[in-house]
């Protein structure tokens, strides 16, 4: 039987990836398209979508069970918490097992690697380690307990994208907002490997994944096929301004040199620490914590306690404006994040998505570019 014709699942349904999934299922034509919703005020992109809207929770088994259903499909893009990526993921492989479910397609990661992955990571031959970077490790861990439910016999496909972008996407919406800022500088003159994946290229990986069964099993490096780097995917962006833009160019041994001046953890932690706190939406968020919120609540009782000129001379200490941690004297230097993500030379293969799954990259990185600034356009980020 056709596999659109049956139940199919998506979870993480009202993130990037998981939203145009639906999309896509809704042009293609399923009769019983569901989409697993944990927050439905986030679910409006694909609320007006031809498709079953099910609330359910990575955490939360019983949610799950009615989640899953009687699907026979499941694509599983949720992500959650950090400790929902690992626990989340097991409990959602429990309940498919229970289902009887027929093709479980799993949207890991590139970054099982790590930020900046080694050599010889080019295929998926190359062994998953723990690098330290909790959401890395986390994925990698996910991936794991999929392969542990494959082997029990679980027909299941794990897809590894890298920097999937396109409408909606936060790797343009925040690259156009920090090149309007001019937080922006390439590193090395931008040619650390980049390994796009335009999105509705990997929507078509994980279509081909369902339709056949010999990627039964297996993982899949999804990419665009072209060698793109940082520098062609920034500079590309910044062309999509009016006014002609210069980005700055550092190397990369230089901020090594910065990093190493800065304070250490502790040091570096208590100094930030006022400037977090600062933050009206982390307050609320503490709020809700009964040890934290009793502890602001004792905190701000103090404060009240104090003459005006003590509360002052505090507001003064903790609300001076501190420099961003991508800029410096010597001008704009990445965070570690980026700094380790851009600096990669490992490009992907797709040969054994192209050979087993048929897969054939039908967006260009050119033509990709060109939609994502429409959309930019249109949503009036540019």
């Amino acid at each position: 039987m056709n596999w659109l014709e049956s139940p199919i699942l998506v979870t993480g349904a009202t993130g990037f990836i998981g939203g145009r999934i639906c999309e896509r299922l809704v042009m293609a034509g399923a009769k019983h398209p569901r989409a697993m919703v944990h927050s439905p005020h986030r679910a409006a992109r694909i609320a007006r979508l031809s498709i079953e809207l099910r609330p359910g929770d990575l955490l939360d088994r019983d949610s799950l069970h009615l989640a899953v259903g009687d699907a026979a499909t499941v694509i599983h893009c949720g992500l959650g918490s950090a400790r929902g990526i690992v626990r989340g993921t097991r409990n959602l492989l429990s309940v498919c097992e229970e289902a009887r479910v027929r093709r479980f397609v799993h949207i890991s990661t590139a970054a099982v690697h790590g930020l900046r992955p080694p050599a010889g990571s080019e295929t998926e031959d190359y062994p998953v380690r723990l690098t330290g970077d909790g959401y890395c490790d986390n994925k990698a861990r996910a991936e794991q307990a999929v392969l542990q439910y494959g082997r029990r016999g679980l027909p299941l496909v794990i897809l590894r994208p890298s920097i999937v972008y396109g409408p909606y996407s936060s790797w343009s919406t925040r690259l156009i907002e920090d090149l309007r800022q001019k937080r922006v500088a390439l590193i090395d003159g931008g040619k650390g490997a980049c390994n796009t994946t335009y999105v509705d290229n990997l929507v078509d990986a994980v279509f081909a994944s369902i339709e056949n069964d010999s990627a039964i099993g297996k993982t899949f490096f999804i990419t665009d096929g072209e060698f793109i780097t940082w520098g062609d995917f920034i500079l590309r962006h910044a062309a999509m301004f009016e006014r002609e833009m210069e980005l700055p160019n550092v190397e990369k041994q230089r901020v090594l040199e910065i990093y190493k001046k800065r304070p250490g953890l502790f040091t570096g932690s208590f100094k930030a620490l006022p400037r977090i706190l600062r933050s009206r939406e982390l307050r609320q968020l503490l709020l809700q914590v009964p040890l934290a919120e009793r502890l602001l609540t004792s905190l701000w009782s103090r404060m009240q306690s104090l003459s005006e000129s003590q509360q002052r001379e505090i507001r003064a200490r903790v609300g001076v404006q501190a420099r961003p941690s991508d800029s410096s004297p010597e001008g704009v230097i990445p965070d570690e994040v980026t700094f380790s993500t851009q600096t990669g030379t490992v490009f992907f293969s797709i040969e054994r998505a192209r050979r087993v799954l048929g897969y054939s990259p039908r967006i260009s990185f050119a033509q990709g570019t060109d939609l994502v600034e429409k959309w930019l356009r249109f949503a009036n980020y540019i």
